[in-house]
């Protein structure tokens, strides 16, 4: 359940929530680039929707209770 939010993204997300800090763009795109792959990559397509949708709600989740960075937050994922 936990593969989506161990990524360098959100770990990098996350830290960001923590110390109030921004991160460079470029090392948030590498992260997301690599973020994307993972979702739609062969080894995370599951048999189970059901299974996958869950993930992808906790994931939202996970996202969504990080702390505001910079008075910035991703309201986006709130609806």
């Amino acid at each position: 359940m936990k593969q989506f939010i161990s990524t360098k993204l959100f770990l990098t997300l996350q830290e960001a929530s923590q110390s109030g800090i921004d991160r460079d763009a470029k090392v948030l795109k590498n992260g997301y680039d690599e973020f994307v792959m993972l979702l739609f990559s062969e080894k995370t397509a599951f048999t189970d929707k059901t299974s996958y949708h869950n993930e992808l709600v906790y994931t939202r989740v996970e996202l969504a209770s990080l702390t505001e960075v910079s008075g910035k937050k991703c309201s986006y994922l709130h609806g």
